[in-house]
């Protein structure tokens, strides 16, 4: 009885062993500030958290249970800048080593058959297309007969290439990227640059399955989106970049057949608009493909929060701030004293706003066309009551409970100082993120 519980025992330890993956990873270099590294599951953009562990001597492992989600994970270990590395995860453990401050250049595999393939495909077939690309770009400067012989030499290989990784990875998870990452490539040279950037344009998606749950779940799609409406179809030409833009949003848009993925590109490029400034794209993408998805998508939440941001665009009416100063209640929309207006947000704990706000109050001292609206982000009022004395002529006004002031959310406030320049109409001319910027939109 003992023996057959000892092998009870035994048989359940082993099974607990191999029921687990480890995931390793060694920082190359002597980095002592990365402490923490962070495991994510990505899905589209999104970052599911998993696990997370210290960095010790340099290394840092994950145990994870043989139950996980097959795909594309991250691993961060800085919080901000370039401080994060995607891989593979299959039903294999993971090892790998990588430079924290180039991860992805650094970044070699020790153990895992569908990263190493994954990557050693990479290797390949960008050299092959970097070679043609070069061979294209010098064709259009200095046509040669002889050009067009080494093209389909270097064609052929590229293509070799793919076909033999894509027979090597088949039944993997990376046969799903390789076979996604093919580019199109004409069979002769081309001999405009015109043409060939329409063919690149017609044939871009040609080998990506949107219906893909493997690249759905991964930022593969979205990158490639990105990709395609802002590096692929481009112009310096203003109106024609707009037109470009709207022509390369509804070809996307046609290409995936499930609405929740229709959804989750337009919410990205409604993002990426925003970020650009470009109010007309924003409306655009709500007017012509928001607005047709099932009601249920419709995220209403979203919408109001996309519509407050365009009201902030360049261009857009500055939200209102109203308070009370010496007894006396104020609007930004009523003043009428100056040419323009800056409202700024800053704080007494705030490090930056110590130094910056005297610098500007010493810059705009003798600039009697220009209003400052100084807005306090503060959780009690005694310390504010003390330093505004040093900014007379500001209009002041106090924003309890910080970040969840009104105000501070209503002009998507979220660090200081922030900067907002109006004109006499209290339209936003410009939001410059330092007071060097602030001078110079001043100064032109």
């Amino acid at each position: 009885m003992r023996i057959r519980s000892i092998f009870i025992l035994c048989f359940f330890c082993l099974q607990t062993l191999q029921s687990q993956y480890k995931i390793e990873g060694i920082l190359q270099g002597e980095d002592k500030s990365l402490k923490w590294a962070i495991l994510y599951q990505l899905k589209g953009e999104k970052q599911h958290f998993v696990q997370n562990t210290k960095i010790k001597n340099q290394k840092f492992a994950f145990t994870v249970p043989e139950t996980v989600s097959k795909g594309m994970y991250r691993i961060v270990y800085r919080t901000k800048g370039q401080g994060y590395i995607d891989f593979l995860l299959n039903q294999e453990n993971v090892r790998f080593s990588f430079h924290p401050n180039h991860p992805e250049s650094s970044c070699v595999f020790e153990f895992s058959e569908e990263n190493t393939l994954y990557q050693n495909y990479l290797t390949g077939i960008l050299g092959a297309q970097h070679q043609l690309d070069v061979l294209q770009a010098t064709y259009f400067r200095t046509p040669r007969e002889a050009s067009k012989a080494t093209y389909k030499r270097i064609l052929k290989n590229l293509n070799e290439i793919q076909d033999r990784f894509e027979k090597e990875s088949q039944g993997t998870l990376a046969y799903h990227f390789i076979k996604a990452s093919q580019r199109y490539n004409a069979e002769t040279i081309v001999t405009a640059p015109q043409t060939y950037m329409q063919l690149i344009q017609t044939h871009f998606f040609e080998h990506i399955d949107f219906e893909d749950v493997i690249l759905q779940s991964s930022p593969f799609l979205i990158d490639r989106t990105r990709d395609y409406i802002f590096h692929i179809n481009y112009s310096q030409r203003k109106e024609m970049q707009k037109q470009l833009y709207k022509e390369a949003i509804d070809h996307l848009l046609k290409l995936p057949k499930q609405a929740t993925l229709k959804r989750d590109l337009i919410a990205v490029l409604i993002k990426d608009f925003l970020s650009l400034e470009e109010v007309g794209m924003v409306k655009y993408l709500l007017e012509k493909h928001f607005s047709i998805l099932p009601v249920e998508l419709q995220d209403n939440d979203f919408k109001k929060e996309t519509l407050a941001k365009l009201a902030l665009s360049i261009g857009g009416l500055a939200p209102e701030i109203e308070w009370e100063e010496k007894g006396v209640k104020q609007q930004l929309s009523k003043l009428n004293t100056a040419k323009k207006t800056i409202v700024v947000f800053w704080s007494t704990g705030c490090s930056h706003c110590q130094r910056e706000l005297p610098e500007m109050y010493q810059y705009l001292k003798n600039k009697k066309n220009i209003a400052v609206v100084a807005v306090a982000l503060e959780d009690k009022a005694k310390k504010w009551k003390k330093t505004i004395k040093h900014f007379n002529g500001w209009y002041h006004v106090l924003g309890l409970d910080k970040w969840e002031n009104n105000i501070a959310r209503s002009y998507d406030v979220v660090g200081t100082p922030t900067y907002f320049v109006l004109d006499a109409d209290k339209k936003i001319l410009a939001k410059p993120s330092k007071l060097k910027d602030l001078v110079r939109v001043l100064e032109n």
